[in-house]
């Protein structure tokens, strides 16, 4: 279910699980990050808009943790790799959009949103190498339509992962060398394995612990 709210979105945790599952609001830049200060759930800013999503379920939540710890183990003897949690949002220089992914990994020193003020957001970086979204029914078309093509257009990023919370199933796609170009390849088996920045992932450890693994 997907409304366009004319009035103030909802400013506390309990009052957004009221409200449908997508919202969207038209708003400045400016109007996001004043509004971001003071809601309680994640908003992302896209296209002029101020999108929330459904709020996270205990599975998804799961996953997200399960991938975290994964990530951190797989680079842990890689300092120029660094592992952050969905709180830190991702800044699209191209397009002035700012949006949360459940799991990235910047390579070196985090280059950081200079904001409108002049003050230094720590809390939002424009330079992934890897992004991860879990997947859920409400977030899957925009995770994969708006949201991919956000993402593709981060100059040095070079993977993007999207994990599905309801069946063994990996997407990945990793950027060519021809500009413009990303290969696509998916994972639907539990002893298969999906490439991650070079190293082989297996499904049967991103899952384990879920129903179906």
């Amino acid at each position: 279910m997907t409304t366009t709210v004319l009035h103030p979105l909802p400013l506390t945790l309990a009052e957004r699980e009221l409200a449908p599952d997508t919202l969207r609001v038209k708003a400045s830049f400016d109007e996001y990050l004043d509004f971001a200060e003071q809601c309680e759930y994640t908003i992302e800013y896209v296209n002029g808009e101020i999108i929330s999503m459904s709020q996270a379920s205990l599975p998804h939540e799961s996953l997200v943790s399960r991938l975290n710890y994964l990530l951190v183990s797989l680079f842990d003897s890689q300092d120029e790799l660094t592992v952050y949690s969905s709180n830190i949002k991702i800044f699209i220089e191209a397009t002035g959009d700012s949006v949360n992914a459940d799991v990235s990994v910047v390579q070196g020193p985090p280059d950081y949103l200079v904001l409108p003020s002049g003050n230094v957001s720590t809390a939002t970086v424009k330079n992934p190498v890897l992004l991860i979204e879990v997947l859920s029914q409400s977030t899957l078309a925009f995770d994969l339509g708006e949201k991919l093509e956000l993402y593709k257009q981060i100059p040095g990023l070079k993977q993007v992962l999207f994990v599905s919370q309801h069946k063994p199933w990996v997407i990945s796609y990793v950027r060519a060398d021809t500009p413009g170009l990303w290969l696509n390849t998916s994972a639907h088996n539990l002893t298969e394995s999906v490439p991650v920045l070079g190293n082989d992932v297996a499904l049967s450890a991103i899952y384990k612990k879920f129903p179906f693994a």
